[in-house]
């Protein structure tokens, strides 16, 4: 069973005691929209090439910012793992419209 069908599950369960015919029928139907819907979301939140092309700019805009003291960020800190995950995020969200 997939991931996305044990979600399903979780989601709308199988009456106890259903037969393994109206189990399968019942992933099939009721529950074929959340799958892939479900399916859709891994895809869309899977990396590319772009986003890591993308990611190595960021980390290469900030390295550079902290070498000219342009941020108050330490390199290799929480802060900056943030500061990098904001500006991915930013990049996604522009990359939508």
């Amino acid at each position: 069973m997939s991931k996305a069908e044990e979600r399903a599950l979780e989601r709308f369960p199988v009456h106890e005691g259903a037969s393994k015919e109206w189990t399968e029928m019942h992933l099939k139907s009721v529950c074929a929209e959340y799958i892939e819907g479900y399916h859709q979301a891994e895809k869309d939140s899977e990396l590319t090439w772009e986003d890591m092309r993308e990611l190595y700019i960021i980390f290469a805009e900030v390295d550079t910012e902290i070498e000219l003291n342009m941020t108050n960020i330490t390199a290799e800190t929480l802060g900056y793992y943030q500061e990098v995950l904001k500006r991915f995020k930013d990049f996604k969200e522009r990359k939508k419209k």
